[in-house]
């Protein structure tokens, strides 16, 4: 019966453990375009930039409700040496974080005011190398982003890591 109560346990948990999932974006150059994508949970999903490594700051940058896993951010207004973590929450209340993120010098000192602008797409793949064209963009390279490893998990793991389930299991089993 202990068994069958642990099993249940941690079945109960997978969808927590699994569920939203935000991509570190790479190359994230000031003035310049890049892509957010996502995987799993509920829409709407709600997309900010907070100061990295700060889950509960307050955001820097907001953008619009998204339905999709998805959104092209056309410019990136953040200066040079920024380092931010990509925030994410979706309809039921689970946060994903990405990994910090460090806006490289793009050359170009004043982004044009409406840069926070930007598209969504819905797609159900978010895989690194994808390329995506956007309007007045003047480099030939498409920034990319990887899926972090349980940082990206953020709070959606909660209060229970990955250690703490498996010290519960060993306790219940033992």
């Amino acid at each position: 019966m202990k068994f069958f109560a642990t099993a249940a346990a941690l079945v109960a948990l997978v969808p927590a453990v699994l569920g939203l999932t935000v991509n570190t974006p790479t190359g994230v150059v000031s003035c310049q375009p890049i892509q957010f994508t996502w995987a799993d949970g509920a829409p709407p999903y709600f997309l900010s930039l907070i100061p990295g490594g700060q889950p509960s700051a307050a955001a820097i940058q907001s953008f619009p409700t998204q339905q999709g896993t998805s959104f092209s951010w056309s410019q990136v207004t953040l200066p040079a040496n920024t380092q931010f973590t990509v925030a994410l929450k979706d309809s039921s209340g689970t946060q994903a974080f990405s990994d910090i993120v460090t806006v490289q010098d793009g050359g170009d000192t004043s982004p044009a005011t409406s840069a926070s602008s930007g598209s969504s797409a819905s797609s159900t793949s978010a895989g690194s190398g994808s390329s995506s064209s956007h309007s007045g963009s003047a480099t030939s390279s498409s920034p990319s982003s990887t899926s972090s490893s349980s940082a990206s998990r953020g709070s959606s793991v909660g209060a229970f890591g990955v250690a703490g389930v498996m010290g519960l299991v060993g306790a219940a089993l033992f």
